[in-house]
């Protein structure tokens, strides 16, 4: 089983996209959103937002959020905490570029329809978040941020309800950004992250005490363009979501797997083969085992696609 289908971006005056993120809600409802812009991607950016309902085939007409926000926003992350309240992490500028983001929180108990008053997570400007936190037995939450100044990878903790995050480890080794975590098992996490600078492999790291301390950031074989790259996993099995070249260009985006936490890996399997960028991927496991992603598609779209495991282990 494998499906696509286009999300539009809705607002005229911001007809550009990027930056998808997805959350399953427990009742089964797909929510997804991005950020949208007129042509600079640090200058008028808002964040949109649809959901699929359990038992529907379409996702709704997107909407923006969060209008009330007097600065250019980006990289929204979407995920349900432990009381099933729908969070909403993402940054606003300050200044011009990424380096003078903060970070902001927010949730919703109508799944969407309205949001709390946003407030900051308290951490210094320029870092940044891009994929979501990770629950060990509802009782915390182990949140990877990056620092677009020093292109550093930190761990952030917070209690059930999300609030009040701190910083309890620092990934070292190799320069990394924009680190996608999953667990692997109950003391097992995995976390492929993007490089930085020359090098145009795909990171990893790997925790063996639920998150208390990490491995050194290492190279995959996997190649990278410079570009994000998502991890979901099926039982032990390691899965990134990632741009398969070295060239500069973001596209084919494709799917490899790891039965031994990334020390070597599938051949890719292309899920969108489209000479344009295809790029920033967010995927999700549901309770049935079917991958749910999203995807940037041309950077003025959002694509969201759906297989299970007969497809990528065909």
């Amino acid at each position: 089983m494998f499906k696509k289908e286009i999300l539009p971006n809705p607002d005229p005056d911001r007809p550009r996209c990027h930056c998808p993120t997805i959350a399953e809600s427990p009742d089964g409802d797909l929510v997804i959103a991005w950020y949208a812009y007129p042509e600079d991607e640090t200058k008028g950016g808002t964040l949109m937002m649809t959901r699929r309902r359990t038992g529907s085939d379409r996702f709704d007409q997107p909407k923006r959020i969060l209008s009330e926000m007097n600065s250019s926003l980006g990289n929204p992350v979407l995920f349900f905490d432990g009381e099933d309240k729908l969070q909403l992490l993402f940054v606003a500028l300050r200044g011009h570029y990424w380096d003078s983001a903060v970070t902001y929180t927010t949730f919703s108990e109508d799944l969407g329809q309205t949001w709390s008053t946003p407030e900051t997570i308290r951490q210094d400007a320029g870092v940044m978040v891009r994929y979501p936190p990770i629950a060990r037995n509802n009782t915390y939450f182990l949140l990877p941020v990056y620092n677009e100044k020093a292109n550093a990878t930190t761990i952030l903790t917070a209690g059930p309800d999300a609030q009040g995050w701190f910083a309890v480890s620092t990934l070292e080794g190799i320069e990394a950004i924009q680190g996608s975590m999953v667990r692997m098992d109950e003391n097992q996490l995995a976390m492929i992250l993007r490089p930085t600078g020359d090098n145009r492999n795909c990171l990893r790291s790997i925790s063996s005490d639920d998150g208390r301390s990490w491995s050194p950031v290492l190279r995959t074989t996997l190649p990278n363009p410079l570009s994000g790259v998502a991890a979901f996993s099926v039982g032990r099995t390691l899965c990134a979501v990632y741009n398969h070249t070295t060239e500069h260009q973001r596209y084919p985006l494709s799917l490899s797997y790891s039965t031994n936490f990334g020390t070597s890996w599938s051949d890719p399997v292309h899920i969108d083969e489209t000479e344009q960028e295809v790029s920033y991927p967010s995927f999700i496991m549901d309770k049935r085992g079917v991958a749910h992603g999203v995807y940037t598609f041309g950077r003025n779209r959002i694509q969201y696609v759906t297989f299970d495991q007969t497809w990528w282990k065909k």
